[in-house]
């Protein structure tokens, strides 16, 4: 059973199981949803559901630029560049969200 805490992790594979099935362990399979998992749940022999995480909402670029306009200026002082610059230096590393 997957944590609550995992829910952004990749999508896995639909397994499928009968609407009986379903029923019996709907809270176990909202866990797992809620994890990646997707469920094709069947009734007499034809698919009738897919059950799985909605879609990720997210903002356009002009509804964000939107709201950073519409915040209070930020004064920032003479060391946030090299603040920032050892930041950057302390999190790089060789492995990028990108690579597989």
């Amino acid at each position: 059973m997957t944590k609550k805490s995992d829910h952004r992790r990749p999508k896995r594979r639909a397994g499928r199981l009968s609407a009986t099935q379903a029923s019996r362990s709907f809270a176990r399979l909202l866990d797992e949803v809620e994890g990646g998992s997707q469920f094709l749940i069947h009734r007499r022999g034809k698919d009738v559901c897919l059950m799985s995480a909605p879609p990720l909402r997210g903002r356009t670029a002009s509804q964000a630029l939107e709201i950073l306009r519409s915040r209070v200026p930020v004064r920032l002082d003479g060391r946030f560049g090299a603040d920032l610059l050892a930041i950057i230096a302390a999190e790089s590393s060789d492995h990028t969200p990108w690579d597989s």
